[in-house]
């Protein structure tokens, strides 16, 4: 009596090799489900990069507005700072001129009683003449008025003096010199004005006798 072989192929458990299911294959990726996550992913990267885009043009329009308020105040700084000390240097000016005015008023009544080549009128005509050179070198020129036409920039008018040999609103007469500090005005001219003569009256007309009229 022969013996028989054990199969071989048996499986676990006593499975033959036949009765074990063959292993599932990955089912199979349609082209079209491919595209459609990469033109998302696209998408999503398009979106990203058109808010960080966004968020760049606010912060250099932000940083720009900042430059520009930073620039308009560092103007109004200087600007200020340069009205300050133009005040304060019209100030010191002004009290130098009108020190400089006394001495020629001086001179123009020494005049009257002191010889020319006396030692005190040549030491007031020296010092004026200082005082003078002093203020062309810093820049201070005297406003010419005399004979000008009327300029409430320049002129300060005082009153008014009606001529009709002169042009209207021209200067008469300067009473105070005024002065500009490189082009600024310090001190503006007191000045007097040409107006026109008022239109005389004219004389009254003969007043025609009335008659009643008849019935």
């Amino acid at each position: 009596m022969s013996r028989k072989k054990p199969s071989t192929d048996a499986g676990p458990a006593g499975v033959s090799g036949e009765d074990m299911p063959a292993p599932a294959e990955p089912a199979p990726v349609a082209p079209e489900s491919g595209m459609e996550a990469l033109q998302a992913e696209l998408a999503e990267a398009r979106k990203q990069l058109l808010e960080s885009q966004s968020r760049a043009d606010g912060n250099l329009a932000l940083l720009q507005r900042v430059a520009a308020d930073y620039e308009n105040f560092k103007k109004f700084s200087e600007r200020e700072r340069a009205e300050a000390i133009l005040r304060e240097r019209s100030a010191m000016l002004s009290d130098y001129i009108d020190s400089m005015e006394n001495i020629e008023r001086a001179l123009e009544a020494g005049a009257k009683e002191l010889a020319p080549e006396s030692k005190l009128m040549k030491g007031l005509r020296l010092t004026l003449d200082l005082m003078n050179a002093e203020l062309e070198r810093t820049g201070v020129k005297p406003i010419t008025a005399q004979g000008c036409q009327f300029d409430p920039t320049l002129h300060e008018a005082v009153y008014f003096v009606p001529d009709k040999a002169k042009p209207e609103y021209s200067i008469a007469e300067e009473l105070r010199r005024g002065y500009t500090l490189n082009g600024k005005v310090i001190r503006t001219s007191k000045v007097c004005v040409v107006t026109r003569p008022a239109p005389e009256p004219k004389p009254d007309e003969p007043e025609c006798p009335k008659y009643d009229k008849e019935a």
